[in-house]
């Protein structure tokens, strides 16, 4: 039987209280260009044997978590740990599950930042990261994916991303103790979605240029005041809107990422186009 509890869900604050690179669960709110899903996503999904079991999910959920039950929750969706349920009769059972998972730290992308080398080994490893991640998506491998998750290396609290069904999440989450909850949207209350397609993209951005993105700290739309917002015509951004700024005496492109306002250097590597 699934435990109840009447703490309510952790909602995304207003647009003047919000970091995603803070300690606080805090989200921005979701852009008005954001991107609809990938419908061809979970195509080619196969199941894993011995590891729980694959859903041919769309879309993402996250949760805010302290270092020790993000380390925990990780374990738990990729398949790794079982979930203990109490049925009718008073027994407990154990079910695995086996979702796709990505998690994402303060402390781990400073880390990386200071960690960063600029040598051919550090260019090579982002590579394969990046490939990873394409593969992953375009096969809807699971496992693979999972593979750039290491919780025994994450350093902080932080964000978990989870792709798998709604239902099957709130009854593994009302299952375990202390009770966790889904970040949930601020004009729907309901549990806020990021995309499949702007999931990859986070990803892979996150996985292939680690030290050339910022996560903002206000919505799109503050940036956009005044701003010529543009188009990418081009790459693994093509049809994203946003806008070109100054930042920190680097010029940026500047979009929404499902919840979020992310800011990329190097904009010469990308091609676009000005939105009238």
């Amino acid at each position: 039987m699934a435990i109840k509890s009447d703490a309510e869900s952790v909602k995304v604050l207003p647009s003047d209280n919000q970091n995603i690179t803070s300690e606080a669960p805090k989200l921005l709110l979701c852009s008005s260009i954001a991107s609809g899903s990938d419908l061809g996503s979970n195509e080619g999904v196969t199941p894993l044997a011995g590891i729980g079991k694959e859903y041919p999910e769309l879309s993402w959920y996250y949760l805010y978590l302290s270092n020790k039950e993000l380390k925990r929750y990780i374990s738990v969706f990729s398949g790794r740990k079982a979930v203990r349920f109490r049925t009718l009769s008073g027994s407990v059972e154990e079910e695995f599950f086996c979702f796709k998972v990505f998690s994402y730290t303060a402390a781990d992308h400073r880390k990386r930042f200071e960690q960063c080398a600029y040598t051919k080994e550090e260019y090579t490893a982002r590579r394969d990261s990046a490939r990873v991640v394409k593969e992953a998506f375009a096969t809807g491998s699971t496992q693979k994916l999972n593979t750039l998750t290491d919780e025994k290396e994450i350093a902080g609290n932080g964000w978990l991303f989870v792709c798998a069904p709604l239902d099957q999440l709130e009854r593994i989450l009302s299952a375990m103790l202390p009770r966790q909850y889904l970040v949930t949207d601020y004009n729907t209350h309901r549990a806020a979605v990021i995309p499949q397609s702007q999931m990859e993209e986070f990803i892979y951005l996150y996985e292939s240029m680690p030290y050339n993105i910022e996560l903002m700290n206000r919505p799109l739309e503050d940036y956009l005041q005044k701003k010529q917002r543009i188009r990418i015509t081009g790459g693994v951004f093509r049809g994203k809107e946003g806008c070109i700024m100054r930042l920190h005496r680097n010029t940026r492109l500047v979009f929404a990422l499902g919840n979020m306002t992310v800011a990329v250097s190097y904009l010469h590597a990308f091609p676009f186009e000005k939105v009238e």
